[in-house]
């Protein structure tokens, strides 16, 4: 069986009153299936091309991910890196146990602001500064 993965792409306005973040249109890839070495490729060109249309942040909801392997994480750790050199950054939101627990025993929850859901992770976003 051949693995699979989508990438969907939406966005959200944050509602942040900050100079900075007002009006942040903020893309919000909603990724599922297997992320490994077969697939990864198709995450890697969507976070590759919301980078590149000058987005600061990005929010990789990954609810629907089954598994994810090392080529799976070193994807997001590269796009956090130009997100964060850009002074942005890379949310993950609605993580599954085993991909959470995958993160966990590579230290990745100590780098990346995870959240428990997408509304959780918009929320942080629409802070009153």
């Amino acid at each position: 069986m051949k693995a699979t993965l989508s990438v969907r792409e939406t966005s959200y306005q944050a509602k942040s009153t900050s100079h900075e973040a007002n009006g942040l249109n903020v893309p919000i890839l909603t990724v599922s299936g297997r992320l490994d070495a077969s697939t990864v490729s198709i995450l890697e060109r969507a976070l590759i091309r919301t980078l590149l249309q000058g987005a600061q942040v990005v929010i990789v909801e990954m609810s629907g991910v089954t598994y994810i392997s090392s080529s799976g994480l070193r994807i997001l750790l590269s796009a956090r890196r130009q997100a964060r050199e850009r002074g942005g950054d890379v949310l993950l939101s609605s993580l599954s146990s085993s991909v959470r627990d995958v993160l966990d025993m590579v230290g990745f929850t100590v780098l990346f602001s995870i959240y428990r859901s997408l509304d959780d992770a918009k929320r942080t976003l629409d802070r009153v500064d």
